[in-house]
Protein backbone atom coordinates (compact mmCIF):
# COMPACT_ATOMS: atom_id res chain seq x y z
CA UNK A 1 0.00 0.00 0.00
CA UNK A 2 1.62 3.21 -0.95
CA UNK A 3 -1.01 5.62 -2.00
CA UNK A 4 -4.26 6.03 0.12
CA UNK A 5 -7.48 8.45 -0.45
CA UNK A 6 -9.04 9.58 2.42
CA UNK A 7 -12.00 12.14 1.31
CA UNK A 8 -12.88 14.58 3.92
CA UNK A 9 -16.23 16.09 4.89
CA UNK A 10 -14.26 17.58 8.17
CA UNK A 11 -16.27 15.36 10.39
CA UNK A 12 -15.35 13.37 13.61
CA UNK A 13 -16.33 10.44 11.32
CA UNK A 14 -13.63 11.75 8.43
CA UNK A 15 -11.23 12.37 11.24
CA UNK A 16 -10.92 8.46 12.55
CA UNK A 17 -10.88 7.59 8.82
CA UNK A 18 -7.75 10.35 8.94
CA UNK A 19 -5.62 8.97 11.59
CA UNK A 20 -6.29 5.30 10.64
CA UNK A 21 -5.12 6.11 7.29
CA UNK A 22 -1.87 7.97 8.58
CA UNK A 23 -1.05 4.56 10.91
CA UNK A 24 -1.63 2.27 7.87
CA UNK A 25 0.73 5.22 5.89
CA UNK A 26 3.05 5.73 8.94
CA UNK A 27 3.91 2.06 8.60
CA UNK A 28 3.98 1.68 5.19
CA UNK A 29 5.78 4.49 3.92
CA UNK A 30 2.52 5.54 2.17
CA UNK A 31 1.56 8.29 0.97
CA UNK A 32 -2.76 10.31 1.23
CA UNK A 33 -4.05 12.26 -0.98
CA UNK A 34 -7.06 14.41 1.42
CA UNK A 35 -9.78 15.48 -0.75
CA UNK A 36 -12.96 17.30 -0.04
CA UNK A 37 -15.82 17.63 -2.33
CA UNK A 38 -17.88 20.91 -2.89
CA UNK A 39 -21.11 19.21 -4.07
CA UNK A 40 -23.05 21.09 -7.02
CA UNK A 41 -24.63 20.66 -10.25
CA UNK A 42 -22.63 18.46 -12.72
CA UNK A 43 -22.35 21.34 -15.19
CA UNK A 44 -20.05 23.33 -12.80
CA UNK A 45 -18.00 20.48 -12.05
CA UNK A 46 -14.28 21.61 -11.95
CA UNK A 47 -10.77 20.75 -9.90
CA UNK A 48 -9.83 23.50 -7.65
CA UNK A 49 -6.37 24.56 -6.25
CA UNK A 50 -3.26 26.85 -6.79
CA UNK A 51 -2.99 25.69 -10.46
CA UNK A 52 -6.61 26.54 -11.18
CA UNK A 53 -7.92 30.03 -11.42
CA UNK A 54 -11.04 29.44 -8.58
CA UNK A 55 -12.43 32.60 -9.50
CA UNK A 56 -13.11 31.42 -13.30
CA UNK A 57 -14.68 28.24 -12.27
CA UNK A 58 -17.46 30.32 -10.82
CA UNK A 59 -17.77 32.85 -13.32
CA UNK A 60 -21.56 32.44 -14.89
CA UNK A 61 -23.15 31.31 -11.63
CA UNK A 62 -25.76 33.52 -9.92
CA UNK A 63 -23.29 36.12 -7.98
CA UNK A 64 -25.26 34.93 -4.50
CA UNK A 65 -24.42 31.37 -5.30
CA UNK A 66 -20.82 32.58 -6.93
CA UNK A 67 -19.89 34.24 -3.36
CA UNK A 68 -21.32 31.36 -1.48
CA UNK A 69 -18.85 28.69 -3.01
CA UNK A 70 -15.49 31.45 -2.88
CA UNK A 71 -16.35 31.84 0.98
CA UNK A 72 -16.88 27.98 1.25
CA UNK A 73 -13.11 27.48 -0.82
CA UNK A 74 -12.07 29.48 1.36
CA UNK A 75 -13.56 28.00 4.77
CA UNK A 76 -12.44 25.16 3.35
CA UNK A 77 -9.01 25.94 2.27
CA UNK A 78 -8.72 26.93 5.94
CA UNK A 79 -9.57 23.33 7.12
CA UNK A 80 -6.64 21.42 4.82
CA UNK A 81 -4.69 23.94 6.19
CA UNK A 82 -5.42 23.14 10.01
CA UNK A 83 -4.92 19.89 9.37
CA UNK A 84 -1.80 19.77 7.42
CA UNK A 85 -0.44 21.81 10.11
CA UNK A 86 -1.61 19.28 12.86
CA UNK A 87 1.91 17.41 14.41
CA UNK A 88 0.08 14.30 14.77
CA UNK A 89 0.64 13.91 11.34
CA UNK A 90 4.08 14.48 11.13
CA UNK A 91 6.32 12.21 9.29
CA UNK A 92 3.60 10.86 6.73
CA UNK A 93 3.45 12.85 3.38
CA UNK A 94 -0.73 14.67 3.25
CA UNK A 95 -1.65 16.00 -0.08
CA UNK A 96 -4.75 17.85 -0.16
CA UNK A 97 -7.35 18.12 -2.91
CA UNK A 98 -10.54 20.38 -3.14
CA UNK A 99 -12.74 19.79 -6.09
CA UNK A 100 -16.34 20.54 -7.00
CA UNK A 101 -19.16 18.26 -8.52
CA UNK A 102 -20.29 14.78 -7.52
CA UNK A 103 -18.76 12.99 -4.80
CA UNK A 104 -18.23 9.35 -5.66
CA UNK A 105 -17.96 10.78 -9.53
CA UNK A 106 -14.76 12.94 -8.12
CA UNK A 107 -13.34 10.71 -6.06
CA UNK A 108 -13.39 7.96 -8.61
CA UNK A 109 -11.67 10.28 -10.93
CA UNK A 110 -9.06 11.04 -8.31
CA UNK A 111 -8.34 7.43 -8.46
CA UNK A 112 -7.02 6.63 -11.48
CA UNK A 113 -5.22 10.16 -11.41
CA UNK A 114 -3.34 8.76 -7.97
CA UNK A 115 -3.59 5.39 -9.01
CA UNK A 116 -4.38 4.84 -5.31
CA UNK A 117 -3.86 0.95 -3.58
CA UNK A 118 -6.39 1.99 -1.00
CA UNK A 119 -9.88 4.43 -0.34
CA UNK A 120 -10.39 4.65 3.39
CA UNK A 121 -13.52 7.05 4.36
CA UNK A 122 -15.27 7.66 7.45
CA UNK A 123 -19.80 6.86 7.49
CA UNK A 124 -21.75 7.80 9.55
CA UNK A 125 -24.22 5.03 8.11
CA UNK A 126 -27.80 4.50 7.65
CA UNK A 127 -30.24 3.84 10.26
CA UNK A 128 -33.38 4.84 8.89
CA UNK A 129 -35.19 4.10 5.69
CA UNK A 130 -35.05 7.61 4.05
CA UNK A 131 -31.62 7.14 4.22
CA UNK A 132 -31.46 3.91 2.66
CA UNK A 133 -33.17 5.37 -0.20
CA UNK A 134 -31.36 8.26 -0.47
CA UNK A 135 -27.77 6.16 -0.28
CA UNK A 136 -24.74 7.50 1.34
CA UNK A 137 -21.24 8.57 -0.19
CA UNK A 138 -19.81 5.83 1.05
CA UNK A 139 -22.05 2.83 -0.33
CA UNK A 140 -21.99 4.61 -3.83
CA UNK A 141 -17.89 4.76 -3.67
CA UNK A 142 -18.12 1.28 -2.39
CA UNK A 143 -20.21 0.26 -5.25
CA UNK A 144 -18.26 2.14 -8.25
CA UNK A 145 -14.00 1.91 -6.79
CA UNK A 146 -11.76 0.26 -8.72
CA UNK A 147 -9.91 -0.50 -5.55
CA UNK A 148 -10.18 -1.68 -1.65
CA UNK A 149 -12.63 0.43 0.64
CA UNK A 150 -12.40 0.89 3.94
CA UNK A 151 -14.89 2.31 5.90
CA UNK A 152 -15.74 2.82 9.09
CA UNK A 153 -17.63 4.78 12.03
CA UNK A 154 -15.79 4.67 15.06
CA UNK A 155 -11.99 4.98 15.94
CA UNK A 156 -9.66 2.24 15.25
CA UNK A 157 -6.03 1.81 15.26
CA UNK A 158 -3.96 -0.65 13.32
CA UNK A 159 -3.06 -2.51 16.70
CA UNK A 160 -7.17 -2.97 17.42
CA UNK A 161 -7.14 -5.34 14.17
CA UNK A 162 -6.52 -8.95 15.07
CA UNK A 163 -9.37 -11.05 13.98
CA UNK A 164 -10.31 -10.38 10.13
CA UNK A 165 -13.66 -12.00 8.53
CA UNK A 166 -13.49 -12.52 4.97
CA UNK A 167 -17.30 -13.20 3.83
CA UNK A 168 -17.99 -14.47 0.43
CA UNK A 169 -19.82 -17.81 -1.65
CA UNK A 170 -16.22 -18.61 -2.32
CA UNK A 171 -16.49 -19.80 -5.79
CA UNK A 172 -14.31 -17.78 -7.69
CA UNK A 173 -10.74 -16.47 -7.04
CA UNK A 174 -10.49 -12.23 -6.15
CA UNK A 175 -8.38 -11.73 -9.90
CA UNK A 176 -6.85 -8.75 -9.31
CA UNK A 177 -7.30 -8.20 -5.90
CA UNK A 178 -5.61 -11.87 -4.98
CA UNK A 179 -3.02 -10.36 -2.51
CA UNK A 180 -5.37 -8.18 -0.48
CA UNK A 181 -6.61 -10.50 1.89
CA UNK A 182 -3.36 -12.08 2.46
CA UNK A 183 -1.48 -8.50 2.31
CA UNK A 184 -4.48 -7.12 5.14
CA UNK A 185 -3.43 -10.47 7.27
CA UNK A 186 0.68 -10.26 7.53
CA UNK A 187 -0.44 -6.27 7.69
CA UNK A 188 -2.12 -6.37 10.98
CA UNK A 189 -0.31 -9.83 12.31
CA UNK A 190 -4.10 -11.14 12.42
CA UNK A 191 -5.90 -14.25 12.07
CA UNK A 192 -7.97 -14.47 9.05
CA UNK A 193 -11.45 -16.56 8.60
CA UNK A 194 -13.52 -17.75 6.06
CA UNK A 195 -17.11 -17.39 6.46
CA UNK A 196 -20.13 -18.70 4.39
CA UNK A 197 -23.55 -17.29 5.35
CA UNK A 198 -25.96 -20.04 4.69
CA UNK A 199 -29.34 -18.67 3.88
CA UNK A 200 -32.70 -20.00 2.67
CA UNK A 201 -32.85 -18.66 -0.64
CA UNK A 202 -28.88 -19.93 -1.26
CA UNK A 203 -28.17 -23.39 0.67
CA UNK A 204 -25.31 -24.81 0.38
CA UNK A 205 -24.35 -28.14 2.08
CA UNK A 206 -21.18 -28.46 4.77
CA UNK A 207 -19.07 -30.58 2.46
CA UNK A 208 -19.95 -28.63 -0.98
CA UNK A 209 -18.97 -25.24 1.38
CA UNK A 210 -15.99 -26.44 3.05
CA UNK A 211 -14.86 -27.77 -0.51
CA UNK A 212 -14.69 -24.46 -2.23
CA UNK A 213 -13.24 -22.88 1.28
CA UNK A 214 -10.44 -25.25 0.59
CA UNK A 215 -9.62 -24.40 -3.47
CA UNK A 216 -10.52 -20.47 -2.50
CA UNK A 217 -7.59 -20.31 0.00
CA UNK A 218 -5.10 -22.61 -2.40
CA UNK A 219 -6.03 -20.43 -5.46
CA UNK A 220 -5.44 -17.27 -3.51
CA UNK A 221 -2.23 -18.43 -0.98
CA UNK A 222 -4.21 -17.36 2.02
CA UNK A 223 -2.21 -19.58 4.31
CA UNK A 224 -3.44 -20.69 7.52
CA UNK A 225 -7.46 -19.44 8.04
CA UNK A 226 -10.30 -20.66 9.95
CA UNK A 227 -13.29 -21.83 8.33
CA UNK A 228 -17.05 -21.09 9.35
CA UNK A 229 -20.68 -21.83 7.73
CA UNK A 230 -22.92 -19.25 9.86
CA UNK A 231 -26.79 -19.91 9.57
CA UNK A 232 -28.96 -16.80 8.85
CA UNK A 233 -32.24 -15.92 7.09
CA UNK A 234 -30.66 -13.04 5.95
CA UNK A 235 -26.77 -12.45 4.39
CA UNK A 236 -26.55 -8.96 5.70
CA UNK A 237 -27.31 -9.34 8.68
CA UNK A 238 -25.59 -12.95 9.32
CA UNK A 239 -22.06 -11.16 8.36
CA UNK A 240 -22.65 -8.86 10.72
CA UNK A 241 -23.84 -11.33 13.79
CA UNK A 242 -21.36 -13.45 13.10
CA UNK A 243 -18.64 -10.94 13.46
CA UNK A 244 -20.16 -9.70 16.45
CA UNK A 245 -20.67 -13.56 17.59
CA UNK A 246 -17.13 -14.47 16.84
CA UNK A 247 -15.10 -11.31 17.89
CA UNK A 248 -13.85 -10.12 14.68
CA UNK A 249 -12.35 -6.52 14.35
CA UNK A 250 -12.64 -6.61 10.50
CA UNK A 251 -14.97 -6.92 7.91
CA UNK A 252 -13.83 -8.14 4.37
CA UNK A 253 -15.99 -9.00 1.49
CA UNK A 254 -15.80 -9.30 -1.85
CA UNK A 255 -18.83 -7.95 -4.48
CA UNK A 256 -20.15 -7.95 -8.01
CA UNK A 257 -21.94 -6.42 -10.27
CA UNK A 258 -25.14 -8.33 -9.72
CA UNK A 259 -27.96 -6.56 -7.78
CA UNK A 260 -30.10 -9.24 -8.40
CA UNK A 261 -30.95 -13.03 -8.88
CA UNK A 262 -28.97 -15.68 -8.19
CA UNK A 263 -25.62 -14.05 -7.15
CA UNK A 264 -21.93 -14.84 -7.64
CA UNK A 265 -20.43 -13.60 -4.59
CA UNK A 266 -22.18 -11.15 -3.05
CA UNK A 267 -23.76 -8.21 -4.33
CA UNK A 268 -23.24 -4.33 -4.32
CA UNK A 269 -27.01 -4.38 -2.32
CA UNK A 270 -25.21 -6.84 0.07
CA UNK A 271 -22.58 -4.81 0.79
CA UNK A 272 -24.09 -1.28 0.73
CA UNK A 273 -25.98 -3.13 3.26
CA UNK A 274 -22.99 -3.81 5.65
CA UNK A 275 -21.12 -0.41 5.23
CA UNK A 276 -24.11 1.72 6.18
CA UNK A 277 -24.74 -1.13 8.96
CA UNK A 278 -21.72 -2.20 10.47
CA UNK A 279 -21.63 0.21 14.04
CA UNK A 280 -18.56 -1.83 15.65
CA UNK A 281 -16.81 -2.80 12.59
CA UNK A 282 -14.55 -1.52 9.70
CA UNK A 283 -15.19 -3.25 6.13
CA UNK A 284 -13.01 -3.55 3.42
CA UNK A 285 -15.04 -4.36 0.37
CA UNK A 286 -13.14 -5.44 -2.70
CA UNK A 287 -15.35 -5.18 -6.11
CA UNK A 288 -14.08 -7.66 -8.27
CA UNK A 289 -15.80 -6.85 -11.03
CA UNK A 290 -13.98 -3.06 -11.11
Amino acid sequence: MKKIIVPTDFSNQATFALDLAYEIAKKEGAEITLVHVIEIPKKNTAFLGSSIDTEATLEGEDPMERVFYLKLIEKREEQFVEILDNPKYKGVTIKEKLVRGTPYEKIGELLTDVKADLIIMGTTGADSWEENLIGSTAEKVVRHSKCPVLTLRNRFHVKDIKRIVLASDFKDDLETYKSVPRTLKNFFNAELHLVYVNTPGHFMNEREIMKQMDEFTEDNKLGKIERHIYCHNNAGEGILNFAEDYKMDLIMMTTSGERSGIFRLFNHSIAEEIVNHSKKHPVVTLNIHK
